[in-house]
């Protein structure tokens, strides 16, 4: 006899005990984890890094001295730490460049073997990583270090975090990422002062383990008991939807969507919106990293000290937390083109207002249009891709924009002190920072959704589901089974 969607899906309710206790949608659940994973990323990002550099230095440049002067009590000078300051961030820009090209392939492996099984692995190595990082001796170890530990936490962690939220939410997507997006301040606002507590308390080298350990001990039961692929795996619908009904008035069955035209990223290539997003993105990453990666010497030259930063930290995070919040819900009512476009020009007066700063109030007043500028960003590009191109082949397509952020991110700090370099100070940088996100503004404008995806994309219709062989072919490889599959009539 025939098996009709419905109890196909009261079966999958049954098998799964976790979320049949679950009252609500347990695309929130995700949500959550998605932000736990997001957090579980500091280790790799800048402002993490960034803790340790200064120890890393000073352990190099001490290895030297007892290199060049055995058996001599160590006595280090300034400008020795300096030179191995110098050390330590040329392998940190080599070691982010390199890591973006990894990034496409974990997107890839993530389509094929479903987002669960692929962050379990990147989980198990990025903890390692972190516990390598404290066995660094030199240029090379520590260049390898840096490289795995932004390959896998800065890119990989990131996209299978941001694509985590992507498969649970459609019309309410802009929402569920305004969400997501806070564990960003958070993680800005209390990784740091959880890490120097570990350095203070353990030492640099015992503190880099003991996050490697905790990375662990914070995903590993949640991937084991809680995280699952997509609704469709548990037969629930996107944002929650109960059946919805189709043109020809039949009842929908769960995994249907997914035979919405889902895009490859052979097709998003050949999109215009796709290279305007992506060069959107890679700029943000560029200018934003040198801007922070360079606030403090900034900061001195106008007469400000090293404690003032913390100021424009602080400022950053609360306006950062509460434009991605609300911006997520504007998401959610908005074209995405016009919120990048907005987004790109308050990021270019944030430029300006950067410039600008000579006193600790102007400071302040950076960090807050800045990071409102990031949260407005933040709400228009978090959103696109998914509701652009599907989410069959969304871990490709991200897979590839993260590449590009990534290496962004490790070319920003570079041009900005090269810039100073020839010129003698930051003025002409900043002002073509400005300039750049201002004729992006116009750019933005253009992004419209691909012409198979304009109705779906729009956060005010709920898609219909047209035939089956409408849309190009949903997946590529062979099946597994955790990728969703459309619900078919079975028998037994």
């Amino acid at each position: 006899m025939a098996t009709d969607a419905a109890s196909l899906e009261a079966a999958s309710v049954r098998r799964d005990p976790i979320v049949q206790a679950t009252p609500f949608f347990y695309g929130w659940v995700m949500l959550g984890v998605a932000m736990f994973t997001q957090y579980c990323t500091s280790p790799g990002q800048t402002y993490g890094v960034a803790l340790f550099n200064k120890y890393i230095a000073t352990t190099l440049a001490t290895a030297t001295f007892q290199q060049a002067h055995p058996g001599q009590a160590v006595v280090l000078s300034k400008e020795l730490i300096d030179a191995e300051m110098v050390t330590v961030t040329t392998a940190y820009l080599l070691g982010t460049i390199l890591a973006a090209f990894p990034v496409p392939w974990i997107g890839a492996l993530a389509d094929r073997w479903g987002l669960r099984r692929t962050i379990t692995v990147t989980v198990a190595l990025f903890g390692m990583a972190c516990m390598f990082m404290s066995q660094v001796q030199g240029f090379y170890t520590l260049f390898i270090g840096f490289l795995a530990i932004r390959t896998l936490g800065q890119g990989s962690l990131t996209l299978l975090a941001t694509n985590t939220a992507d498969m649970w939410f459609q019309r309410k997507l802009g929402f569920a990422n305004g969400i997501r997006n806070l564990s960003a301040p958070i993680a800005f606002g209390t990784f740091p002062i959880i890490t120097i507590f570990l350095i203070n308390e353990l030492g640099w080298k015992q503190a880099y383990v003991a996050l490697g350990v905790g990375v662990w001990l914070i995903m590993f039961p949640i991937l084991i008991f809680i995280y699952r692929n997509h609704p469709e795996e548990i037969g629930q619908l996107p944002d929650g939807d109960k059946r919805g009904v189709r043109e020809d008035g039949q009842p929908h069955d769960p995994g249907k969507l997914f035979l919405l035209p889902q895009l490859s990223l052979g097709d998003a290539l050949q999109t215009r919106s796709f290279w305007i997003v992506l060069s959107f993105m890679t700029m943000w990453g560029m200018i934003g990293t040198a801007l922070m990666f360079m606030v403090v010497p900034f900061i001195e030259l106008r007469g400000l000290t090293e404690e003032d930063a913390q100021v424009v930290f602080l400022s950053m995070a609360v306006s950062m937390a509460l434009c991605q919040f609300f911006g997520g819900i504007l998401a959610d009512r908005f074209k995405l083109n016009y919120l990048l476009a907005i987004g790109s020009t308050m990021l270019g007066v944030g430029v300006l207002t950067y410039w600008s700063i000579n006193s600790v109030w102007m400071a302040g007043v950076y960090g807050v249009m800045f990071g409102m500028a990031q949260g407005i960003s933040g709400a228009g590009s978090n959103s696109l891709l998914a509701r652009y191109y599907g989410r069959a082949h969304l871990g490709k397509i991200k897979g590839f924009q993260m590449m590009t952020i990534v290496a962004g991110s490790a070319a920003g700090p570079y041009l900005m002190s090269v810039g100073k370099e020839y010129w003698g100070n930051y003025d002409r940088v900043l002002w073509l920072f400005a300039t750049m996100f201002f004729v992006q503004a116009v750019a933005c404008f253009f992004a419209t959704p691909p012409a198979e995806r304009k109705d779906i994309a729009s956060p005010h219709t709920h898609p219909n589901l047209p035939n089956a062989n409408h849309g190009t072919d949903p997946f590529t490889g062979a099946p597994s089974g955790d990728q969703p599959q459309p619900v078919v009539q079975a028998a037994d």
